[in-house]
């Protein structure tokens, strides 16, 4: 199993979070999405992840990758 975090820019409510939760959580290989809204930091939990796709997730839902942890 591997883990890999993200600095995620936008999310201001629980709303944002369920929203970027959904999407980053229908990515091939993503077993579970942490969320921390207060400092914004995604914590991707799963098998083979590509990192590429769950930035471009997070983007299709409407946030900004700050950076890849």
């Amino acid at each position: 199993m591997t883990e890999q975090g993200y600095h995620v820019i936008g999310m201001t409510c629980d709303r944002c979070a369920g929203a970027l939760e959904t999407r980053v959580g229908s990515v091939h290989g993503v077993l579970s999405v942490g969320i921390d809204l207060d400092s914004g930091a995604v914590t991707v939990t799963g098998e083979a992840l590509d990192g590429s796709r769950i930035c471009a997730a997070i983007t299709e839902a409407g946030f900004e990758v700050a950076a890849v942890l």
